[in-house]
């Protein structure tokens, strides 16, 4: 296996809300979106085609700091940088419970103090669900070149 295999595997469950994709199935995919950074952006886009997000059930995908409406019947995946802003940000939409649910992902570790910060928007909303661990935080360009984001 390959690192953009795997990476694209670790991203294909990551949109199927990290549980492993179906295969075979002829199920109508659940609907969802997918809000990203710049970052999230940048590993997805190489990896995933929009025929293939709109096929796994993505129907939107938002940069985190656009102008969103409110979409209260559909849930959101989030990934990205755990920056201060995005942190900020992810906190706001949880406050305002722009969306049924949400499913966090961070391209890299995210501190102690920030999780706390989420924690908290999250009970004050009713919007916990699911805490995972993702490690994929590089661009995969072709089979054989790569680049890891560092901070």
């Amino acid at each position: 296996l390959t690192v953009v295999t795997k990476q694209t595997a670790a991203l294909k469950r990551m949109l199927n809300f990290n549980a492993p994709p179906l295969k075979n199935t002829t199920a109508e995919p659940v609907w969802k979106l997918l809000i990203y950074d710049r970052f999230g952006q940048d590993i997805i886009s190489p990896l995933l085609s929009v025929k293939e997000l709109r096929d796994m059930g993505i129907t939107l995908h938002l940069l985190l700091h656009s102008d969103r409406d409110p979409i209260p019947d559909v849930p959101a995946i989030y990934f990205v940088m755990p920056t201060e802003e995005n942190i900020d940000r992810i906190c706001q939409d949880l406050r305002n419970q722009l969306y049924e649910s949400y499913y966090l992902n961070f391209i890299s570790a995210i501190s102690r103090s920030k999780l706390e910060d989420i924690a908290s928007a999250a009970l004050a909303a009713n919007a916990v669900n699911l805490v995972t661990k993702q490690l994929i935080n590089q661009i995969s360009w072709t089979q054989t070149w790569m680049a890891l984001w560092t901070q």
